[in-house]
C-alpha cells in the first residue's frame, strides 16, 4: 500500500474527531473505545480510594493510569493537529485556528483530563487534590454520546424559559426564607439564625427533599411550609414537562436528519461509481468521503456537469429513502 501523507492523514483525522454528526463506523468504533477507558480509568480512581483494595493493587493501578494518560496526551495532540480540517470556519487559520480549538470546552476538558498525570510524572503525584482531578474525566464522555447533545440543543432552544423557571424558584427561595425568618427566629433563635439559614429550609422544602434539620413551630410557619412544598412540586413539574418537550423534540429533529445523511451518503456511491465508471473504486470512495465532509458534489473533479447527448445541465442525484432520485448539487 502506498504510505499515507500527512495531510491526507490530517483529514481523516479530523473526519474521526468531528463532534458533528454523521459519524462513521471507524468513528464510533474509537468513540466506543475511549468511553470505555474512560470508565475504565474513573472506576480505578474509585477503587483506589478503598485502602484494603489500593494496599495490594497500588502498581497495577498507576501502570494503568500512565497508560490512560499517554493515551489520552496522544488524542489531545491529534485533535489540535487536525483541528485545521473541522467544518467549523474558525479553526481553519493553522496556528490561531489551533489556538481559538485549544481554548474551546472540550479541548480544555481533554488538557484538564491529562494535567494530573503529567504533574504526577513530575512529582506531585502526592496531592490528593491533583489525583481527585483526574475524575474529571468524566466530562469527556460528553462528547461521545448523542444524547448529551440533544440535551445540550434543548436548553439552548428552551433557554428563556428555563430561566424564568429559575428566577420563580430564586424569587421563592428569597421571599418565603425571609418571611419564615421573621416568623420563627423570636421562637428558634438557635435553628433559623438568619435568612440565608432560612432560605437554605427553602430550598429544602422546594425541592421536597425535608432533612428536617430546620423545621417550623409556629401555626404561620407551617402554612407557610405547606405553601412552599406546593410551588416547588408544581414548577420542578412544569420543569420536568418544559425539558421532555424539548427533548423530544430534539430528538425528531435528529432522527429526521440523522438517517438521510447516512442515506445519501451510502446511495452516492452508487451513482458516483456510475459515473466514475473507468475510474475505479477508489474515485468512488473519494467522492463519498467530501460528500460526507459536506462538499458538494459539483466540487468533485471530473463530474460532468453537461450532459454529453443534449447538452444540459445535469443535476447529480442520490436515491432518496422512497426510492427517487433526489438532487444534490448541481
Amino acid at each position: 500500500m502506498p504510505p499515507i501523507s500527512g495531510l491526507k492523514l490530517r483529514r481523516q483525522l479530523a473526519v474521526i474527531f468531528e463532534d458533528e454528526e454523521p459519524r462513521g463506523a471507524l468513528t464510533r468504533a474509537i468513540n466506543m473505545a475511549l468511553a470505555l477507558l474512560i470508565v475504565a480509568n474513573v472506576s480505578c480512581v474509585v477503587l483506589e480510594s478503598v485502602e484494603w483494595i489500593r494496599h495490594p493493587y497500588g502498581a497495577a493501578f498507576d501502570r494503568f493510569e500512565a497508560t490512560a494518560t499517554a493515551i489520552f496526551a496522544v488524542e489531545y495532540g491529534l485533535r489540535v493537529w487536525a483541528a485545521v480540517d473541522f467544518r467549523g470556519a474558525d479553526y481553519h487559520d493553522p496556528v490561531w485556528g489551533r489556538l481559538r480549538y485549544m481554548g474551546s470546552f472540550f479541548a480544555i476538558v481533554d488538557l484538564v483530563s491529562i494535567l494530573p498525570g503529567i504533574l504526577g510524572v513530575l512529582g506531585a503525584a502526592d496531592f490528593r487534590v491533583l489525583r481527585l482531578l483526574r475524575l474529571l474525566r468524566m466530562l469527556k464522555l460528553v462528547r461521545h454520546s448523542t444524547t448529551f447533545g440533544l440535551l445540550f440543543a434543548v436548553l439552548r432552544e428552551e433557554g428563556r424559559s428555563v430561566a424564568a423557571l429559575l428566577f420563580v424558584l430564586l424569587l421563592t427561595v428569597t421571599i418565603s426564607g425571609s418571611l419564615m425568618y421573621m416568623l420563627e427566629n423570636d421562637g428558634q433563635p438557635d435553628v433559623f439564625t438568619s435568612i440565608p439559614v432560612a432560605m437554605w429550609w427553602a430550598i429544602e422544602t422546594l425541592t421536597t427533599v425535608g432533612y428536617g434539620d430546620i423545621v417550623p413551630t409556629t401555626a404561620a410557619g407551617r402554612v407557610i411550609g405547606g405553601c412552599v412544598s406546593i410551588i416547588g412540586i408544581g414548577t420542578l413539574a412544569l420543569f420536568s414537562g418544559l425539558i421532555t418537550v424539548g427533548f423530544l423534540d430534539q430528538l425528531k429533529i435528529y432522527r429526521d436528519q440523522h438517517p438521510r445523511v447516512r442515506s445519501v451518503v451510502a446511495e452516492t456511491r452508487v451513482t458516483i461509481s456510475r459515473t466514475y465508471r473507468d475510474g475505479g473504486g477508489a474515485a468512488s470512495d473519494v467522492a463519498a468521503a467530501a460528500l460526507q465532509r459536506g462538499d458538494g458534489l459539483h466540487s468533485l473533479p471530473g463530474l460532468p456537469n453537461i450532459c454529453p447527448h443534449c447538452g444540459s445541465a445535469l443535476v447529480h442525484s442520490a436515491l432518496g429513502e422512497d426510492g427517487r432520485d433526489e438532487p444534490l448539487g448541481a
